[in-house]
């Protein structure tokens, strides 16, 4: 069995409650973990950082959230999740003097707005779940692809046609299986077919490839909200 294929099975073990297992996975990435808050706090001894306790709760929820089938490996969509839990925790240290409580501020029908996301029957909160892992699923594949998602928002084209363009193109890939499977094992996009299939120049393509990419992860995402978006705004390009 691959090594890959290994740690697969050991985190459908975990996933279906075998303790040993998830212990036994944990403690073999501690390396790995201690390696990415080095890399996010730029300190060597973190062992006794707040930000390591809080990267290996972050490591344990990856092995409970982190889907099967997903083409990211493993250990990107932990890394981004372990960023992610980091992340959050930096920016409410920074504004927790400033934040008011949620009774203060959220209430509505006199039903304070903690009771309303704590309430089973509410579905805010699974909503939001299901949000965050939909974007914790594309930037895990983005850093697989040696891409950061966030410098892929912030760099897509403003230009109205540009973006048409960028659309008609990922579209085009993200129906052809053989060309995404290639994208996804090597991480190069296939500019010369693609090109060619949408009757494109190629270097128009290559000039264009973070954004092609970006709608490409966007397309096979869970966000029907942005790809219902996605297809009204294409549909500009054929008026």
């Amino acid at each position: 069995m691959s090594a890959n294929n290994l740690v697969m099975d050991s985190i459908c073990k975990a996933q279906s409650g075998d303790g040993t297992v998830r212990e036994q996975l944990i403690s073999e990435n501690l390396p790995f973990i201690r390696r990415t808050v080095r890399r996010l706090t730029r300190s060597f001894f973190v062992d006794q950082m707040d930000e390591y306790s809080i990267a290996l709760s972050a490591f344990d929820e990856s092995i409970d959230r982190y889907r099967l089938s997903s083409q990211v490996p493993f250990e990107h969509y932990a890394r981004v999740l372990i960023k992610h839990r980091l992340t959050d925790w930096y920016r409410r240290q920074k504004n927790s003097w400033q934040t008011l409580s949620l009774e203060e501020t959220g209430s509505e029908e006199d039903v304070p707005l903690s009771e309303k996301l704590a309430d089973p029957g509410s579905g805010q909160v699974q909503t939001d779940l299901e949000f965050e892992e939909s974007m914790l699923q594309l930037q895990a594949m983005a850093a697989h692809l040696g891409l950061d998602f966030p410098v892929l928002v912030r760099e897509f084209p403003k230009h109205r046609d540009t973006r048409l363009l960028c659309i008609r193109l990922a579209r085009c890939l993200n129906e052809d299986e053989a060309l995404c499977t290639r994208l996804f094992q090597t991480g190069r996009l296939p500019g010369g077919e693609l090109a060619s299939r949408c009757q494109v120049a190629r270097k128009t393509v290559d000039r264009n490839r973070s954004a092609v990419i970006l709608l490409v992860l966007l397309l096979r995402s869970d966000l029907q909200i942005i790809k219902s978006y996605m297809e009204r705004y294409s549909k500009e390009e054929e008026l």
